[in-house]
């Protein structure tokens, strides 16, 4: 009894949960920054990026959920927003593992105010040499706490809108 209430209760709260996740995440990760000195690299502004796309989908998703269409529309747009957020946290592990595969690059201010945004992107996702900083959190590189927040909030985002409770429909 005490489960089934606790999987009802995320089902209806999914969207608020989410909504409230991707901004403490957004707020940890500027603390971490002021707090060590650690600069952002590239997979790094991509990864905030991917979490301030699931709290605007969210914040949508709050308002118009009810509508048959638009929970389909933010099924989908959820999905894509977690399934980048996941190939750019795998990227980044893989520099990390292997920071030999990647050259110097330039920072994010200037690959954007040099080249069209298309290839800014794409450069970004390339990575640098400063992609592979030691950067852990209780032990665990960074990209992996990004990875379990895509995952986490991502599933709870698609859970939520599958099928609405009644009360919450």
């Amino acid at each position: 009894m005490n489960k089934l209430f606790s999987l009802k209760l995320l089902k209806q709260q999914g969207i608020l949960l989410t909504l409230i996740g991707s901004a403490l995440i957004l707020v940890l990760a500027v603390a971490y920054e002021k707090i060590t000195g650690l600069l952002p690299c590239p997979l790094c502004w991509l990864q905030r990026g991917i979490f301030v796309g699931f709290f605007l989908l969210s914040l949508v998703a709050f308002l118009l959920k009810r509508i048959t269409l638009m929970r389909w529309l933010l099924i989908a747009a959820f999905t894509l927003v977690t399934t980048t957020g996941i190939g750019i946290a795998l990227r980044h592990l893989y520099i990390k593992l292997n920071p030999l595969s990647v050259g110097c690059g330039l920072d994010v201010e200037t690959l954007l105010d040099f080249f069209p945004v298309q290839e800014a992107l794409t450069q970004m996702l390339v990575g640098s040499s400063d992609c592979a900083q030691a950067a852990n959190l209780f032990g665990l590189p960074l990209p992996v706490w990004s990875l379990a927040g895509y995952l986490l909030l991502g599933g709870l985002a698609v859970y939520s809108l599958i099928k609405p409770t009644k009360s919450s429909a």
